[in-house]
């Protein structure tokens, strides 16, 4: 097992999570205590940064921190679920097995 972080991933994950929270990364700098410059080299890879600076982007991008460290699977994250419980409630029976046909050829596509 290897346990090396791999910061380029790493830095490739934070711009992600930035972007589609459409934040510079001025901004992001700023929310912890940092440079534009500095943001960018986390997100080239060139700077393997502190666990704790990791743990503030996160806060600031309202991110797990494993979901930005580690190739995480939260597809059994109990809000996700909640979330999608909620949207499919009320749903008549055609719905409902449709919902469930499309669910079963993602599966098939994603696997």
């Amino acid at each position: 097992m290897n346990n090396t972080l791999d910061f380029g991933e790493i830095g490739r994950r934070i711009q992600q999570c930035r972007k589609e929270k459409k934040r510079s990364q001025e901004a992001l700098g700023e929310c912890i205590g940092s440079t534009q410059k500095y943001i960018s080299s986390i997100e080239a890879g060139e700077h393997r940064c502190y666990f704790d600076t990791i743990v503030g982007i996160c806060r600031a991008l309202n991110k797990p921190v494993d979901s930005l460290i580690a190739d995480y699977d939260d597809s059994n994250d109990e809000s996700t679920i909640k979330l999608i419980t909620d949207d499919i409630r009320g749903m008549n029976k055609k719905q409902l097995d449709m919902l469930r046909d499309n669910i079963q050829t993602i599966k098939k596509i994603m696997s």
